[in-house]
């Protein structure tokens, strides 16, 4: 079975599921950038997503998304809906994506609910996933382009991301 399959039934067991805690960094709300965060070491910005959900370095590519609130507890909420000005957010197998072809049937994301898993932010989750990569360079050269971002398989080379969110 491919692997793209395989991790799409995994998280389709997942992707509703009810969040456990909930974080302080609940920012995921109206427009903004989302950003690349380095999961280890310094946590540094490494850079933001394109509207198509493509990972880059270039600042002059970063997309611009829309998060809506889906579910709430009160103030909190738990699940979104993204969206860029090519379309929908969504997983594709296990790739982020974002167009109108709406492939995906994964399109609610969650906030990561483990506190200290960034000390200044919530990232994006796909039920009890949620660290991204390339299959390329990681982060990706300015001169390779923007490259698609998939959730890991622990096998790729290079520094693994959370995606979070910065208000515009």
């Amino acid at each position: 079975m491919h692997f793209r399959s395989i991790l799409s039934l995994c998280l389709a067991n997942f992707a509703t599921a009810a969040p456990s805690a909930t974080t302080k960094y609940d920012t995921f709300n109206g427009a903004g950038q989302i950003r690349t965060r380095w999961n280890k070491g310094d946590y540094a910005d490494l850079g933001c997503v394109t509207n198509d959900g493509k990972w880059t370095v270039d600042e002059k590519l970063c997309g611009t998304f829309t998060a809506t609130p889906i579910t709430n507890s009160g103030t909190i909420a738990y699940s979104y809906y993204l969206k860029s000005n090519n379309g929908p957010c969504y997983i594709y197998g296990a790739e982020f994506v974002c167009d109108k072809g709406n492939r995906g049937t994964i399109n609610q994301f969650g906030l990561w609910y483990i506190d200290g898993v960034l000390p200044d932010a919530s990232p994006l989750r796909v039920g009890n996933y949620g660290l991204m990569a390339t299959w390329g360079k990681n982060p990706p050269l300015v001169e390779e382009g923007p490259q698609p971002l998939h959730l890991v398989s622990y096998t790729e080379q290079g520094k693994y991301v959370w995606l979070t969110w910065k208000e515009l």
